[in-house]
């Protein structure tokens, strides 16, 4: 057995106890590792109804620091959806709705915290968790711990352990990428996806395939994480081209509503793509960007009308205005459009990814060089 001078101590504290600690801003809910709060509001009732009936809750790992002059703080390791949600409910942000036990149900159904009777307050904050205590560790053995609970306990996605376990310049700029203007206006990422890390795993994604070319949906996407991650200062300049590429196609694109590239699969189409015409599009005027945006905006609309059989003749139309701007002939022009959309069922095989890339290369191509 490894041992790294590991102190795991077992105690328990009192909601009470916990209260106090976050109130003197002693209690860190959100390490930089862990995720964000995203436990539905049914989980958040369970759990108050769990403490309620005064039912046994799973331990929570803390990470205590003690500074030279005795100062105490204490971080959440695992637990932080569960305390998030308890002090949520003492500060009264939701109520106990749709309580499953039917004696509860009767006397608290739709009760804030501050509504309950002073008797059952007071048992509530004096209930117990049972703590396992973690004290003065380095931060990579916290991380470690972190990952190593959550992956058992198989409640945390393969990104999520990813922030976890490798910090740094690497997992910085993908931050700098999921909140750049593009990935807002474009609508790209649902709230949901952005907070099990979804935006920082398709950025990871599409910067890979940038680098090292086209692979199966994540079939190397840890290889390729560990290795940007190991030596990013080996990426540094291409990293900074490429957010310079999302700030041209954020300036760029017709973001108004929701548009092809408001899709995973057509946006990771449309970055890998452009990534291999950066400096073409680098070396555009405002005139030729404009003629981009008009481009893309068509494209995407007849790709959509295709997917939807055209009704009304509508595909015939766009594809004609698109045959005439890029100075193709009709039939090609179909092809084109044909193969992209074929490309988007099985989206993340390797062959449809290529197929998209091309089509939309070959359309992009044409202009640029026109």
């Amino acid at each position: 057995m490894a041992d790294h001078g590991l102190k795991f101590e077992i105690e328990s504290k009192t909601v009470a106890e916990f209260r106090l600690l976050d109130k003197a801003g002693d209690l860190n809910l959100q390490p930089e590792y862990q995720r964000k709060a995203v436990w539905p509001e049914r989980a958040k009732v369970s759990l108050m109804e769990t403490i309620l009936l005064g039912y046994p809750i799973p331990e929570i790992y803390l990470s205590y620091e003690t500074s030279p002059d005795g100062e105490q703080t204490a971080s959440v390791v695992d637990g932080q959806q569960r305390l998030t949600s308890l002090l949520a409910f003492l500060q009264n942000k939701f109520p106990l709705d749709g309580l499953e036990d039917e004696k509860l149900g009767e006397k608290f159904e739709g009760k804030f915290f501050k509504e309950l009777p002073e008797e059952v307050r007071r048992d509530f904050f004096e209930y117990r968790f049972p703590i396992r205590r973690l004290s003065n560790l380095a931060d990579e053995f916290v991380r470690a711990v972190f990952a190593r609970v959550n992956r058992v306990n198989m409640v945390l996605t393969e990104q999520e352990l990813r922030n976890a376990l490798l910090p740094g310049p690497f997992n910085e700029f993908l931050k700098d990428c999921a909140e750049h203007q593009l990935s807002t206006v474009s609508g790209v990422f649902s709230g949901e996806r952005r907070k099990r890390g979804g935006d920082l795993e398709f950025y990871a994604e599409v910067f890979g395939t940038c680098i090292f070319g086209l692979s199966n949906k994540k079939a190397e996407l840890n290889e390729r994480y560990d290795e940007i991650s190991a030596d990013f200062e080996d990426y540094r300049d291409r990293s900074a081209e490429f957010l310079r590429l999302l700030t041209l196609l954020s300036d760029t694109g017709k973001w108004v509503g929701r548009t092809r590239w408001s899709n995973i699969v057509d946006m990771f189409t449309l970055l890998h793509a452009s990534w291999g015409m950066r400096e073409e599009l680098f070396n555009t005027d405002s005139h030729q960007r404009t003629q981009i945006r008009d481009l893309l905006d068509l494209f995407q609309r007849a790709v959509s009308a295709r997917k939807r059989n055209g009704e009304n003749g509508e595909t015939a139309e766009l594809l004609q205005s698109l045959a005439v701007m890029v100075d193709m002939a009709a039939e090609e022009i179909e092809g084109i459009v044909d193969a992209y959309t074929s490309g988007i069922r099985n989206s993340s095989d390797l062959g449809s990814r290529r197929v998209r890339s091309q089509q939309l290369t070959l359309v992009l191509s044409k202009k640029l060089k026109s």
